[in-house]
């Protein structure tokens, strides 16, 4: 078997930097058919912008990394679409500091058919490479060191996912099994020879219990051929898809949790969001709101119109939350939290509690930069006393910094918590939200946070 496009990745950047600017193009030309030509300079320039852009957005999006180890087409889709947005950003910017030579809705025409062009150029892509992998070209191949779960997961994957272009000769092992993963190729010590004899791309070790020692001549075999070597690691059962490499230095370490809020671009990504969306909140919402509901609490009981509490912030920091007063001042409002049909809520603090306005004065606590728009929510000092007794993990969410609105609350668990079950998921939530982190994500949550305000939820009260 031959091996073609072994520059796929290379093959679908020039593919999507011609969509990019065939794309303006035309759009240009549909909105402006009689004064395409005009502001021809600021037109290439703006072409010239969004196609560094699109270079810039894909390569960090890592949308044209090594296409063989990625889930396949819907991740595609889903970066590609992430890119758009961005591209669609940037010609609202260059709008904003430029002449306006397109017009206004020239944006949303010019991402819709982005979407649509993207779609078919990129389906198209997929199913022409995965037409010559089936036909036997471009594959890779590959033999597997051992045999076991760890080698029949292996094994199970590239077979299911044949975009992936691997092909497994056989393996090796010190003893002959009836095997799922191909034919028995020899002994582990046969490799060295039979790699002269074959060509091979890729040696995949997944032998349990295997040492470094162990590790070391099997490489020393491998590079000694000029074949690349991929060790399985014993753990990965274990901890599934959540570890991940990183370099410390220049010693390696593994990760036992992924958290995509320690790289720095997306900490500034989450960072700008908040700024922007709770000074935007604090300027066009709460400079008239906070007046009105401040009156309205003054009439409604005695007491100060905010209500502050310190609760744990990021890395376990204390800070000075600040909600609404919506209870008559009582004695026990550190040590017990709201309940249904609880008497200490004041007739306007069922609304505000209802509605989630309680809530908004926790927008400045975001633009200091104590809190996040979307995060954990924080709980009182007694609860977290009580909570990290009984659930191992539960300072876990401590590592990101606590959000007004989160991925728990969007699935049913706002407000009390009744029994262990509750917290327990709720942790769980938590802790998925930051493993899985990303911006679109953040905008998802945000959307469901407003939607269940208006559709109603059980739990608040």
């Amino acid at each position: 078997m031959q091996q073609y496009l072994n520059k796929i990745s290379l093959v679908r950047l020039i593919a999507d930097l011609s969509v990019v600017a065939l794309t303006f193009i035309v759009c240009v030309y549909c909105v402006q058919p009689t004064t395409f030509a005009d502001h021809f300079r600021s037109k290439f320039f703006l072409l010239f912008i969004l196609l560094l852009v699109w270079f810039f957005s894909g390569t960090s999006n890592k949308l044209y990394n090594e296409h063989r180890i990625r889930p396949g087409f819907s991740l595609e889709i889903y970066k590609t679409v992430k890119s758009i947005v961005i591209l669609a950003l940037a010609i609202v910017v260059f709008s904003f500091f430029s002449q306006h030579f397109l017009p206004t809705n020239f944006v949303f025409i010019y991402s819709g058919a982005l979407i649509v062009c993207f779609g078919t150029e990129k389906y198209i892509i997929h199913r022409l490479v995965l037409f010559l992998r089936r036909q036997g070209y471009n594959l890779r191949h590959v033999i597997i060191l051992g045999h076991g779960n760890t080698a029949n997961q292996f094994h199970e994957l590239i077979t299911n996912n044949p975009h992936l272009g691997y092909d497994v000769i056989g393996y090796f092992d010190d003893e002959e099994k009836d095997a799922v993963i191909g034919p028995y190729l020899g002994k582990i010590n046969d490799l060295g020879p039979f790699l002269k004899t074959r060509p091979i791309n890729e040696v995949i070790v997944a032998t349990p219990g295997i040492t470094i020692g162990e590790i070391e001549e099997i490489t020393y075999v491998v590079d000694k051929a000029g074949v690349r070597v991929r060790i399985i690691p014993d753990f990965h059962f274990q901890f599934y898809n959540r570890y991940e490499f990183k370099q410390f230095g220049n010693i390696p370490t593994v990760s036992l949790r992924k958290e995509p809020l320690e790289e720095t671009h997306n900490k500034f990504t989450k960072r700008t969001f908040d700024i922007v969306f709770s000074a935007l909140v604090l300027v066009c919402i709460c400079s008239w709101l906070y007046p009105l509901i401040a009156v309205l609490i003054k009439m409604n009981s005695k007491g100060p119109v905010l209500f502050k509490q310190k609760r744990l912030g990021r890395d376990r920091k204390e800070f000075w939350c600040y909600k609404f007063r919506s209870m008559y001042v009582n004695a026990v409002s550190d040590k017990q939290a709201a309940s249904k049909g609880d008497s200490r809520v004041t007739p306007i603090g069922r609304v505000l509690r209802k509605t989630s306005l309680d809530e908004f004065p926790q927008f400045w606590n975001v633009l200091k930069g104590d809190m996040s728009i979307v995060g954990p929510r924080p709980h009182m000092s007694i609860q977290n006393e009580q909570y990290q007794e009984i659930i191992n993990n539960y300072l876990v969410r401590q590592l990101i910094k606590p959000g007004i609105t989160g991925w728990a609350q969007v699935n049913g668990y706002r407000g009390e918590i009744e029994n262990e079950f509750d917290i327990k998921n709720r942790v769980t939530y938590d802790i998925w939200y930051l493993e899985n982190w990303s911006f679109f994500l953040d905008i998802k949550i945000v959307y469901l946070t407003v939607w269940n305000i208006f559709k109603g939820e059980d739990k608040a009260y």
